[in-house]
């Protein structure tokens, strides 16, 4: 591969990766917020299709960073101390941080939405403060992320688990990895399948009050509802390691543009569908209901990591949109930007300054040009500050009395994570 064991390089399509999807995961927040997602609309329909399941890449991002090192390490994840060190390090203070100034929100300045909970009890607290939200509503949906005001935050219960069971998985994936996709599609799959028709059971078990078409929600967006996504990136990983390896970079660029081509048309085919479903409904749970569909799930999310793998392999034509200093500089601040934005939404958008939210260019404007300048200011901070003191500290601690882990071996590496 041209990298001795263990080094990586950075490979600068997959930070674009990351940039696009958070500037598609608060643009689909704010067109929602100012009023442009009318259900049944041409508009809806396209905004929905073609960002409301992009949070998909955060996860296949998430698969091929964490699995790259793996791989070349010949199947070993290293120490374990240092791989929870670091993922700790690269998750935990900025979500924390963002916690707290949410709760000395609600104590202090209530929020003037109608989902926002006032001060959440402590049990809630607790389960925020372990990434644990979601599970915790399969238990009881009254418990809302992000306590009402913050609803983003679901994807952290995602990352968080997939984060413990990683290194469970790692060398069996390594092993067998076109058989971990297909059983990582068969989870998914009969996952979904059960959330869709056993939702009866499902709410006769929870302690919340939610219909039943909201616990299967609820249901289908847990880990196993996502493993397919993570599982197309850990094998992009295999698949990228093996290309470069065996010297077959040039052929696989000249068939990138072709498997690129149809992924493209994949989907849009894909997206139209998404959004369809999605624009059918009212509100901000368009995105939960279309992606419950287990058959068009699989599909969007293969469709979209071929598409990834051919910019990836494909000519620097096709990395160029992905692979520059502003999109880098955008998925540097990525992490912090996703977890502070509706917060922001809230509390400046909606109590303070009450943005308009009537669909119009104008209004679409001013949700803009208020919430992204102090969500990335608020990002810059915690970057500058936060994340990199912690990363550096967790390269620190992960070194003695062991080689340091694949995520410890480089810190450009370490940000092209996924959170």
């Amino acid at each position: 591969m041209g990298h001795p064991p263990g080094a990586r390089s950075r490979i600068a399509a997959v930070d674009g990766f990351r940039a696009y999807a958070i500037l598609g995961v608060v643009t689909i927040h704010l067109l929602g917020a100012a009023g442009a997602l009318q259900p049944g609309t041409t508009t809806s329909l396209v905004v929905w299709g073609l960002l409301g399941n992009v949070i998909d890449a955060f996860f296949i991002v998430s698969g091929f960073v964490l699995f790259l090192g793996v791989v070349e390490r010949g199947g070993r994840l290293g120490s374990l101390r240092a791989f929870a060190a670091v993922r700790g390090a690269r998750l935990i203070p900025a979500y924390w941080i963002t916690l707290a100034l949410m709760l000395a929100l609600l104590a202090l300045v209530p929020a003037a939405i109608s989902t926002a909970e006032g001060v959440p009890s402590l049990p809630n607290v607790l389960v925020h403060l372990g990434g644990m939200q979601m599970p915790a509503r399969m238990i009881d949906s009254n418990i809302l992320p992000g306590f009402g005001i913050n609803g983003a935050l679901w994807m952290i219960s995602v990352i968080v688990g997939f984060y413990l069971v990683f290194p469970l998985i790692a060398k069996p994936f390594y092993r067998h990895p076109l058989a971990g996709l297909a059983i990582a599609a068969a989870i998914t799959l009969g996952w979904k399948e059960a959330a869709l028709h056993l939702s009866g059971p499902l709410t006769a078990f929870n302690l919340g009050d939610q219909p039943e078409w909201s616990v299967a929600l609820i249901a289908s967006n847990q880990l196993p509802g996502w493993a397919f996504s993570f599982a197309l990136g850990m094998t992009g990983a295999w698949g990228y390691t093996r290309i470069r390896a065996t010297g077959r970079s040039a052929q696989a660029r000249d068939a990138a543009v072709w498997i690129g081509a149809v992924a493209v048309i994949a989907c849009l085919a894909c997206a139209y569908v998404y959004g369809r479903d999605a624009s059918e409904v009212s509100g901000a749970i368009g995105g939960s209901v279309a992606r419950s569909s287990p058959l068009l799930g699989l599909a969007y999310s293969f469709s979209r990591a071929a598409l990834m793998a051919a910019i990836v392999l494909g000519p620097t034509w096709a990395q160029a949109p992905f692979a520059n200093r502003p999109t880098r500089g955008v998925a540097e601040l990525s992490y912090s930007t996703y977890l502070i934005h509706l917060v922001v939404a809230a509390y400046v958008g909606i109590s303070l300054l009450a943005l308009p939210t009537d669909g119009s260019l104008r209004g679409i404007a001013l949700w803009f040009g208020t919430v992204v300048p102090i969500s990335l200011l608020y990002a810059y901070v915690m970057r500058r500050w936060i994340e990199l003191p912690a990363s550096a500290w967790s390269r620190r601690v992960s070194r003695p009395g062991a080689r340091r882990s694949p995520e410890s071996a480089s810190a450009p590496a370490a940000t092209a994570s996924a959170p």
